[in-house]
């Protein structure tokens, strides 16, 4: 049988224990003919940006140990550059059936998803006409980051996704609760809600004439329906929330059809 065709990258950088531990996951296994393509540095918060203005740089490189076979590239971009440019330059002939982008270190839930170039990675996958899965790890409040228990829980998803298919132009965002096995209550298919960072800016001391600011931030809990993937997943559910490409909102369209300045 065939082996299925995976690519890989993620927004934590290509040396990230997240992005390793779940390659290492898959080649165990033996199903899958893999390839990775990652940024060279961390890209957390970058969203779906894109390299426009200046060349794109990526350089092949050997992944460690027994993984050192495997066809992989570091990007000197964004997750949504490493998978474009994936699949239309760094391995030719190599036609992915399913992305996976991951797994990162920390959550990716409700207004998060925004910001986060691990789903940026999965979207740009799903822009090209490819299923594709965001893998997220929450943050542990033990300090110890279960990413080979991710890596195995993660396993059955790819498998249902390869199997099954995707509706076209969806992904799935799948987040895993940081904690041990025996504490995790399930699988739960959830949807999107709207917690997420409460965010600020401390201001630094100044360089000069500029001023200097970091930005921190608090996670908020706002969302009240049962199914919310923020909820679900705090309650110990790994989570799985199909995201799209269509930011239309049904409801507000609706309301608007009743001003004046659209009856015109």
């Amino acid at each position: 049988m065939a082996k299925r065709r995976i690519l890989v990258t993620n927004d934590d950088g290509l040396a990230a224990p997240g992005l390793v531990t779940l390659v290492r996951e898959l080649h165990r296994t033996g199903l899958y003919d893999l390839r990775v393509a990652a940024p060279e540095k961390e890209q957390s918060g970058v969203g779906h940006c894109i390299t426009i203005y200046t060349p794109l740089f990526a350089e092949a490189v050997q992944l460690p140990d027994e993984l050192d076979a495997i066809p992989t590239f570091k990007v000197a971009g964004t997750p949504a550059d490493c998978v474009k440019l994936a699949i239309t330059h760094l391995f030719p002939g190599f036609n992915p059936e399913l992305v996976l982008s991951g797994i990162n270190r920390g959550p990716n839930v409700g207004i998060n998803v925004f910001y986060s170039g691990t789903v940026a990675g999965a979207l740009e996958a799903c822009i090209n006409g490819m299923p594709a899965l965001a893998l997220s790890l929450d943050v542990p409040s033990s300090g110890l980051w279960h990413f080979t228990l991710a890596a195995e829980l993660a396993l059955p998803i790819v498998g249902a996704t390869l199997e099954q298919g995707l509706p076209p132009w969806t992904i799935l965002n799948c987040n895993f609760p940081n904690r041990p096995q025996d504490k995790i209550l399930g699988t739960k298919l959830c949807t999107q809600g709207l917690s997420g960072f409460k965010e600020y800016y401390v201001e630094e001391k100044p360089e000069g004439a500029r001023r200097r600011f970091r930005l921190e931030g608090d996670m908020r809990f706002v969302d009240t329906e049962k199914d919310s993937e923020a909820i679900k997943l705090r309650e110990g559910w790994l989570t799985v929330t199909p995201l799209g490409l269509n930011l239309h909102h049904v409801t507000a369209g609706d309301a608007l059809k009743g001003w004046k300045l659209f009856k015109t």
